[in-house]
């Protein structure tokens, strides 16, 4: 038989056969005059057992010693079967366990793309931040309503948030949704826009007083929510996430905005530390 027929017969594409043969799980058969290889009955049997062996699961790292070890389990001696029986034997439960957990694993994709589905959730974002996505949105809403469109919601708070829906805990994520959803309830969707404008029109040159206007604008917006912050998601060292946004925000900021910013975020600290 020639490659081409080797490989039809056995199901397999004969890129697959030469890959086989690369690293040795398929040894080289005789060559004709010609040069084409020459394939036997024996190469087609080991090529079969090869793929049932990778159907089943099995690396081709584990296949070679697979195929030894089935061939000791026919030997004729007795000690041989019966500790090649016990290897092979083994190798299949562990196969067994993984396929097992990966059925687990499926089962529980399975479960949660259901989920998804059935709230209409973006698949690209964690099912845990649904509720400060959802609420995240209710503001982006009612700004439209309020006809200012976006510009309630930054580009960087939507950037945050997308980053912060993969690498933030349960607790911190509650919190984002609590925060917004209070934005909405209490009618503050106005003054989170006036918050966002007023940072925005820090010019780097800006002078004291109007530094001064920008944090007691930002702290008094605040004051109005602050019950919705945890202490405990704040009063700690900052997360490598956290940096990273933090670093994100300062770089779209001139030295004033990231002056303000710093005095507006000690204030909270002290306010909450004072909770």
């Amino acid at each position: 038989m020639r490659s081409s027929e080797l490989a039809s017969l056995a199901g397999v594409t004969v890129r697959t056969l030469r890959h086989y043969h690369a690293i040795g799980l398929m040894p080289e058969p005789r060559r004709r005059s010609n040069g084409y290889r020459e394939y036997r009955a024996e190469d087609l049997l080991r090529l079969l057992r090869i793929r049932q062996l990778v159907e089943l699961g099995f690396s081709l790292d584990e296949v070679d010693g697979m195929l030894d070890e089935l061939d000791a389990e026919r030997d004729v001696h007795a000690g041989t079967v019966h500790v090649a029986r016990a290897s092979a034997d083994e190798q299949l439960k562990r196969l067994d366990d993984a396929l097992a957990r990966q059925i687990a694993r499926l089962q529980e994709q399975r479960s949660l793309i259901a989920h998804l589905r059935s709230r209409e959730l973006a698949a690209d974002f964690p099912e845990r931040a649904a509720g400060a996505l959802a609420a995240m949105e209710r503001v982006r809403d009612l700004a439209r309503g309020a006809g200012f469109l976006e510009q309630a919601l930054s580009d960087a708070d939507q950037l945050g948030l997308g980053i912060a829906a993969h690498l933030y805990t349960d607790s911190e994520l509650y919190e984002i949704e609590r925060v917004f959803n209070a934005i909405a309830d209490r009618g503050l969707v106005e003054s989170y826009r006036q918050v966002s404008t007023c940072l925005d029109a820090i010019g780097p040159d800006a002078s004291p007083a109007e530094r001064s206007r920008a944090v007691e604008t930002c702290l008094a917006f605040l004051d109005q929510i602050l019950d919705c912050f945890d202490p405990h998601n704040w009063l700690r060292d900052d997360t490598p996430c956290e940096r990273v946004l933090s670093q994100e925000a300062a770089a779209s900021f001139n030295g004033a905005q990231r002056a303000v910013s710093e005095q507006i975020f000690d204030e909270l600290y002290r306010r909450l530390r004072a909770r």
